[in-house]
């Protein structure tokens, strides 16, 4: 896995984690992540908006309250804040699925 300058700045700048956390989020992020394909409603149209917006990203991840953006050879792009109004429905996507809540309100 790889993760380019950008990601690494907003991973600091957004996620306040130090730069031995970083590839450890990340890789975190690309395996337990809320996939693009478990989303609905609001909140998979939210994430397909990010993934028409992002052109060179392939995979997108919802982890830890953000959200993940991976080209297909698993190189991390960026991170953005998952927006309060997408919380409660990826609490209870994350409830189905039999984890517990990553999101805190």
């Amino acid at each position: 896995m790889e993760i380019r300058k950008h990601a690494k700045k907003r991973m600091k700048e957004r996620c306040g984690l130090p730069q031995k956390a970083i590839k450890r989020n990340a890789e975190k992020a690309l395996n337990d992540g809320l996939r693009h394909n478990e989303c609905t409603g609001r909140l998979k149209k939210y994430i397909d908006y990010l993934f028409l917006s992002h052109q060179k990203g392939g995979k997108i991840r919802i982890y830890n309250n953000h959200v993940y953006i991976f080209t297909l050879k698993d190189e991390l792009i960026t991170v953005l804040p998952l927006q309060n109004a997408h919380k409660d429905a990826v609490n209870k996507i994350l409830k189905r699925r039999g984890k517990m809540p990553l999101c805190r309100i």
